[in-house]
């Protein structure tokens, strides 16, 4: 899971959203002197739902928001590679910026517009949606959030022109009727923000991912890949 990929401003609150340039190189380059296979978020849906992968130490790359240092940071190295990658945007403010916590973090990010949307989405990249606002799923009413959920799925593919599959909650935050309306919609799968790997049976509409932040430094980003270290920490604090 990663959002933005650039310098953080010094300004900037929730530097840990950000992961330099020359690190996010570092990651890529890792996986592939490791081993891994890089896939797409379908590919790890289907192997939830007990399909056959294609082989052991499956990855499938996240990107949360549609910020536009994806095209000028992560979508070359991506490319580079050969990578698949999915990148939620939040279809009702593409080309604007981050309005749901631009006040509260200090500084105004860059969304991608459509025309860029566009380009990704013919270029490799699986777009997916991140509702049209950004709300807290969980805590609006049900209506608002089907609203949101059915919006941003309809409002992607008529600009792209092509189906959108996969949803992600934003801030992590759902509940029942969230995952529902998620379902209802059409979609084959979702991700949230709990934190470990996927399993085969894992429920497909809240699917786990491992978070790669400003301080995820090499041994860390390894540490996360070869260790149990965010099994355990996806677990529930006992009481």
């Amino acid at each position: 899971m990663y959002h933005n990929i650039g310098i953080p401003p010094k300004e900037a609150k929730l530097r840990g959203l950000y992961v330099t340039p020359r690190m996010f190189r570092f990651q890529m380059w890792y996986l592939k002197q490791a081993g891994f296979q890089v896939v797409s978020l379908k590919e790890i849906v289907d192997f939830a739902k007990g399909g056959n992968a294609r082989g052991k130490n499956l990855i499938s790359l996240t990107f949360d928001d549609g910020y536009l240092d994806f095209c000028d940071n992560a979508f070359p190295v991506l490319k580079k590679y050969g990578y698949p990658a999915t990148v939620f945007v939040v279809s009702g403010l593409a080309g604007r910026h981050n309005l749901w916590d631009a006040d509260g973090l200090g500084v105004k990010k860059a969304l991608m517009d459509w025309e860029k949307i566009r380009f990704l989405d013919e270029n490799g990249i699986t777009i997916g949606a991140h509702t049209q606002t950004h709300p807290k799923l969980g805590s609006i009413a049900t209506d608002d959030a089907g609203r949101e959920i059915f919006g941003s799925k309809a409002q992607i593919e008529k600009q792209t022109g092509g189906r959108v599959d996969f949803f992600c909650y934003p801030y992590g935050d759902f509940n029942g009727a969230a995952v529902q309306a998620v379902k209802e919609a059409g979609f084959l799968g979702a991700v949230s923000v709990g934190r470990g790997f996927v399993f085969r049976g894992d429920d497909p509409f809240t699917l786990k991912r491992i978070p790669v932040r400003l301080n995820t430094w090499p041994l860390s980003f390894i540490c996360k890949l070869h260790s149990d270290y965010e099994i355990k920490k996806g677990r529930p604090r006992q009481a």
